[in-house]
């Protein structure tokens, strides 16, 4: 999902007899930025702008930074779920030593030869977005799809960048499909 997206069309590339199949879930093409498609939302970034400011020590305050991002990017087709979104954000702190490192693949570099030959992947791609993304807008699912050869797309109405619960069973049957092969 997201950047492991990203990774996984490294992957396929660099690495073709290790892939029978790919599934990209909210995730953006391996290829040079094309200023036709839209980038992260400005809210997306004033909001992780706060980051620095946080005491990432503060259980309580990294809780309420992490609903507020889950909020955020969670789109409109299903009411959001505070309660478990808080406890999701509890255990994720409780179990973390250092919690800002989720913020390490920002810092991500390499791969330049690998950009713009997405025509290139042979393994049955199915691409999976949300079209409330914030953070890729659905754009880019168009263009994977575009792009790679005989891929299939999966577009979650109202669904932003973090999957609901309320998906999952219609994700699942994609994938399940798109595998059983």
């Amino acid at each position: 999902m997201s950047l492991g997206g990203y990774l996984a069309q490294l992957i396929a590339l660099k690495r073709p007899q290790r892939i029978k199949s790919l599934t990209l879930i909210a995730s953006e093409r391996l290829a040079e930025v094309d200023p036709t498609i839209p980038s992260i939302d400005p809210s997306v970034l004033n909001y992780h702008a706060k980051a620095s400011e946080l005491d990432w020590t503060n259980r309580e305050e990294v809780i309420e930074y992490k609903v507020g991002a889950w909020r955020l990017l969670s789109g409109s087709a299903h009411l959001f779920d505070e309660l478990t979104i808080r406890e999701l954000a509890g255990g994720d702190f409780d179990r973390t030593p250092n919690p800002t490192t989720a913020f390490n693949h920002a810092l991500l570099q390499g791969g330049e030869r690998w950009l713009n030959r997405l025509d290139e992947i042979a393994a049955p791609t199915l691409v999976i977005h949300g079209t409330e993304d914030l953070v890729l807008p659905y754009a880019h699912s168009l263009a994977l799809k575009a792009e790679i050869p005989n891929a299939e797309l999966l577009a979650l109405s109202g669904t932003g960048h973090e999957l609901h619960r309320n998906d999952w069973a219609t994700i699942i049957e994609a994938i399940q499909r798109h595998t059983a092969f």
